[in-house]
């Protein structure tokens, strides 16, 4: 339910944190869901999700339970960060794996990220030396566009997982107070 993160961000993340059963009650009553829990608030929310009045009526729903769980002292920020260090579980758990490729694939990544840009910049210094200096055909510089375009795709796909992962290793080598295995 991709879909419901991305039209009910404040549904989603409260129908799978501690505070679900405020957000069970207050969208089976909005909603007129036939029973107050989670699966019945969700199948009508994916009834809803198919026709464009509908998906309005989701929007205008999380709008309202976001008023509603602020009025009812509900940390929206707090259930955020909750809900990232539970996602974060996953990635501790493969750091902690003793199995090479678990624990080994991010950083993978990431020299492969560094490798890419690497390769990148001397060839395209390459080409513009053996251009400039070494009088070679300057055709070879219409390439460059193309060559650059798939290294950046490459980059592309794989940097928010590098972002990601360097990201809370980084949260992780500020606070000593956040336990980590290291593998090396």
């Amino acid at each position: 339910m991709d879909w419901l993160k991305s039209l009910m961000p404040v549904a989603a993340s409260m129908l799978g944190g501690p505070v679900a059963g405020i957000a069970v009650k207050f969208l089976a009553d909005k909603l007129g869901a036939p029973a107050e829990t989670v699966d019945a608030v969700t199948a009508t929310m994916a009834r809803l999700n198919e026709s464009p009045e509908g998906r309005i009526r989701l929007a205008e729903i999380d709008a309202e339970l976001r008023k509603h769980a602020i009025d009812a002292g509900v940390d929206l920020e707090r259930l955020a960060v909750a809900h990232a260090a539970d996602v974060n579980k996953t990635m501790q758990a493969e750091a902690a794996s003793e199995h090479w490729p678990t624990y080994s694939w991010r950083p993978a990544i990431g020299f492969a990220v560094a490798l890419n840009v690497l390769m990148t910049s001397i060839t395209v210094a390459l080409a513009y030396v053996m251009v400039i200096f070494l009088d070679k055909k300057p055709e070879l510089l219409n390439y460059l566009p193309a060559m650059l375009g798939a290294m950046a795709a490459l980059v592309g796909v794989v940097a928010p997982i590098l972002g990601i992962a360097s990201w809370f290793r980084g949260k992780a080598q500020a606070n000593p107070d956040i336990a980590t295995v290291n593998k090396g």
